[in-house]
């Protein structure tokens, strides 16, 4: 019986379900400036402040962000980040 599970002996299958940066360049400009900020570990209220928007807005971008990654939250986008050692900036 084959498993739904993601398998150590199928390296693609782990490669297919980690982000890439070819998944980084579908990130908008202010999507990157706030995922720079997630890894600096802000919360959404820091990241508003900082870019001079809502944290309400920032909550829809992370939304965004998340989706366009295939991950489910800031903890694997951190993950994500400096495990493909995205170069993000604050800009």
């Amino acid at each position: 019986m084959k498993s739904n599970h993601l398998s150590e002996t199928d390296p693609e299958a782990r490669e297919r379900s980690i982000p890439s940066v070819e998944q980084l360049d579908r990130l908008t400009k202010r999507e990157k400036q706030v995922l720079f900020w997630i890894v600096e570990g802000k919360t959404n209220g820091d990241i508003g402040r900082i870019l001079g928007i809502s944290h309400r807005t920032v909550e829809k971008h992370c939304e965004s962000i998340f989706r366009k990654l295939g991950i489910e939250n800031r903890y694997a986008a951190i993950v994500c980040a400096l495990t493909n050692n995205w170069q993000l900036k604050p800009e």
